[in-house]
């Protein structure tokens, strides 16, 4: 009886790693979301103004509204998808991004903004996908009213271009 409980319990133990994934596995998968990635245009996956600066990927804290006092800053969040890596030596590759900035009324009129606003380049030695974008833009001499401002991301490592815009108002 004790040695068919024992062949028993192997034999489990056997078939539970049986099905179990590897890291040739994991490796396979990998390649394939990497292919997928480089062929997908660079778009945003969620964009939003937060409450807070986040202190990493995916740890935000979204806003509950869009509508701010003059004197508050409009801190936006978002997640680009499909930006490069460029391979810069010594085992590194470095991503990222030039960041412009427009801000119009809601019906579209330009009223100010500036090229070059940020420049969010990171190194790694892996080709990190989970990327986030951080802007701070204080609005102090705008009157109460609707706006929208526009966002444009482009890709340090190669000519793949994206925008994203989100309205808000400013209050007394």
């Amino acid at each position: 009886m004790f040695r068919a409980l024992v062949a028993l319990l192997l034999l489990l133990i056997a078939t539970s790693h049986a099905g179990a994934q590897t890291l040739e596995d994991i490796d396979r998968r990998e390649a394939a979301v990497m292919e997928a990635w480089e062929a997908t245009p660079l778009t945003i996956r969620r964009a939003f103004f937060v409450s807070e600066h986040p202190q990493g990927f995916g740890e935000y804290i979204q806003r509950a509204n869009n509508v701010f006092k003059s004197d508050e800053q409009l801190v936006a969040y978002a997640e680009p998808v499909g930006f490069g890596w460029k391979d810069i030596g010594n085992g590194e590759y470095r991503f990222g991004f030039k960041v412009d900035f427009e801000v119009k009324t809601a019906e579209g009129k330009v009223l100010g903004g500036q090229e070059n606003f940020a420049d969010l380049s990171q190194r790694s030695h892996t080709h990190n996908r989970e990327f986030m974008v951080v802007l701070t833009l204080k609005v102090s001499d705008a009157p109460p009213g609707d706006y929208v401002v526009e966002y444009k991301l482009r890709d340090t490592t190669g000519p793949k271009t994206t925008s994203f815009s989100l309205p808000f108002k400013i209050i007394k």
